[in-house]
């Protein structure tokens, strides 16, 4: 999965889509330290910035390319 870097949120990951225009349900990434994945969508973030909901994800930060 390709991602690139937002400050939204004090630093996320936003997942690339094919179009060219954010639509809001694009998955945003954070990680822990061990390098585990949860995510949160982004009109979530947009509209409710801490207090949105996080998702735990079976991903792990190798599993991503950073862009």
């Amino acid at each position: 999965m390709v991602v690139k870097f937002s400050t939204l949120a004090g630093g996320v990951w936003i997942e690339v889509n094919a179009l060219s225009e954010r639509t809001g349900s694009e998955r945003c990434f954070r990680f822990d330290n061990c390098g585990n994945a949860e995510y949160a969508f982004l009109s979530d973030l947009s509209e409710n910035g801490d207090r949105a909901r996080w998702y735990g994800h079976a991903y792990k930060q190798k599993d991503f390319l950073f862009a």
